[in-house]
């Protein structure tokens, strides 16, 4: 095969491995994913091919100056992990949330993508203890990009509302391709976080009608005082 018909698919997904447990809700938003100091519990997924690298880096941050640059050798990939099991915080919000946001950068700089192209996210998955496995597309967020300048993108994925809300064990992929590039560069990803639902509206207060001002009471006249 000629080097010129290689194309490498590009995209990246998400994976969630939900359990069920009995706990309390936690507070969102929570974010998961920030590395500013440290990788913040992520690690290269156990089926990542070789060559895969990923570690938290001092630049191309949303929330603060870190982010998580993952770099993959191929295609579609299994690349990093975050496993919440053993954080029964994360859990409670993993179970409470609605939605789940994640932020990719890319830089024009380091990709020659030629006439390829690049998804920043491509779905997120759901998977449960009876073994379902949902993919969810991106719900807001243009996740296309074609290498010409840099990119920022906040990709949005609802969370299906039969997901338990209680849970023993939540993992979270993050899967990586991109298609017909000439050079692979890397993702940036930064603030990961699991969102509510938004608030309610709360009813306005009902606003009594004023009352029309009443017409004055008509004053009767002072009799003039009689004679005695």
């Amino acid at each position: 095969m000629k080097t010129s018909l290689i194309r490498f698919i590009g995209v990246a997904c998400f994976a969630i491995t939900l359990g069920l447990a009995g706990v309390s809700y936690a507070a969102l938003p929570q974010v998961i994913g920030d590395w500013e100091d440290s990788n913040d519990g992520w690690e290269l997924f156990t089926e990542a091919p070789d060559g895969t690298t990923a570690h938290f880096v001092k630049e191309n941050g949303t929330l603060g100056k870190g982010s998580y640059k993952v770099s993959v050798p191929s295609g579609w990939q299994k690349a990093v992990t975050r496993d919440l099991s053993s954080e029964p915080k994360l859990l409670e919000a993993l179970g409470k949330a609605a939605k789940l946001q994640v932020d990719v950068t890319l830089k024009a700089s380091e990709w020659s993508v030629g006439s390829g192209w690049v998804k920043a996210i491509e779905c997120a998955v759901i998977q449960s203890d009876m073994g379902a496995w949902q993919q969810i597309d991106p719900t807001d967020g243009d996740t296309m990009w074609n290498g010409a300048e840099d990119k920022t993108v906040t990709v949005t994925f609802d969370v299906p509302a039969q997901t338990p809300p209680d849970l023993t064990r939540g993992n979270i992929i993050i899967v990586t391709n991109y298609d017909g590039v000439e050079k692979a560069g890397p993702f940036y990803f930064d603030n990961v976080r699991l969102l509510g639902a938004a608030e309610p509206n709360q009813p306005k207060e009902v606003v009594k009608p004023v009352e029309p001002n009443k017409p004055a009471e008509a004053k009767k006249p002072v009799e003039p005082n009689k004679a005695k």
